[in-house]
């Protein structure tokens, strides 16, 4: 009888590992890789893509997502509240923490991730760790150990899972000065672009917020401006008027943009070519009425969308523009 029942404590203890590796590893592999600017970063099989873009990690953090905004003008706010969308390895808010370093403000900060693994991979390399403060450093550890941080400076909390349901879990009286929308790119992760999850996050933006975010998708720029945000365009340096955007930006419509937006921030209103890609097939919205439509089904849902509609070709606004990246 003894030997029976070691034989299923084995068998259990067995099958619950086999779960929980299964769990862990659902959202496939990742791969560590350094960026262009020598900051490290990471490739996820399950949405064949990697974290950051090219020109690296850390630089990508600074240019989309923390350049854009004026902090200047929360001078008599106490308080800052951020929203990082799609956490990651942690780039987004450690390059926050340090642009708020010398404005002695509080940070109410939420974060929305449904994978554990980066962070922690991150944390587990010293090349990652150098590049913040101690503080930062000890900041991201408390956020992967336990799930918040709580300081005389910082109160945050980390909600892992799907951020379509944990979005609602944040108090609706709630409003953010900043929020960094940095999901995997919409025909790989859908659900975190869709246009009720895009109208979601436009409720969520102080009345001198903004929504920053690296994609130029028509689709996500129609989401947004029907969500009653004004739209400007990310540029970079060599930019011209044919060049692609760097992503946008997004301000609630009744603000003023000179003062929400940062004096280096190197935008403009949307060209008449972004104007007109709006109007193409590529602008058809990824829908997810329900909130918990798989990747394939919105997909599939703005595919027979876009077979249906009337609007102009992509590839003939691509033609008229010259468009060829």
């Amino acid at each position: 009888m003894r030997q029976q029942s070691l034989i299923l404590t084995f068998g259990k203890t067995l099958l619950n590992f086999k779960i929980k590796f299964k769990e862990q590893n659902k959202l496939g592999t990742l791969t560590p890789f350094k960026t262009s600017d020598g900051s490290y970063s990471l490739h996820s099989s399950y949405f064949e893509e990697h974290f950051h873009s090219s020109i690296g990690a850390l630089k990508e953090s600074y240019e989309k997502y923390i350049y854009p905004y004026n902090f200047s003008q929360l001078k008599s706010k106490k308080i800052i509240y951020v929203l990082d969308v799609c956490f990651g390895l942690g780039y987004n808010t450690g390059a926050l923490l340090e642009s708020l370093s010398g404005l002695q403000k509080t940070l109410h900060w939420f974060g929305l991730e449904i994978d554990k693994r980066p962070l922690s991979i991150a944390l587990n390399n010293s090349d990652f760790n150098s590049i913040w403060s101690q503080d930062i450093v000890n900041f991201l550890k408390e956020i992967n150990n336990a799930g918040y941080s709580k300081s005389e400076f910082c109160n945050a909390q980390m909600l892992w899972g799907d951020a379509r349901k944990e979005l609602k879990k944040i108090p609706q009286g709630i409003q953010f000065d900043l929020i960094m929308l940095d999901a995997f790119s919409p025909p790989h992760c859908p659900e975190l672009w869709s246009e009720e999850f895009l109208s979601a996050l436009a409720k969520k933006i102080a009345p001198k917020g903004l929504l920053t975010t690296y994609s130029r998708a028509a689709a996500i720029r129609g989401s947004l401006r029907r969500a009653g945000l004004l739209l400007y365009s990310l540029k970079d340096a060599t930019s011209n008027y044919k060049s692609w955007s760097k992503g946008t930006i997004a301000i609630p419509t009744n603000q003023n943009p000179s003062k929400t937006l940062s004096q280096s921030f190197i935008g403009e209103p949307l060209s008449l070519m972004e104007e007109e890609h709006l109007l193409t097939k590529a602008a058809i919205p990824y829908r997810d009425p329900s909130g918990e439509s798989t990747s394939n089904e919105i997909l599939s849902r703005r595919k027979t969308e876009q077979q249906k509609c009337l609007l102009e070709s992509t590839s003939a606004w691509n033609r008229r523009w010259s468009i060829n990246s």
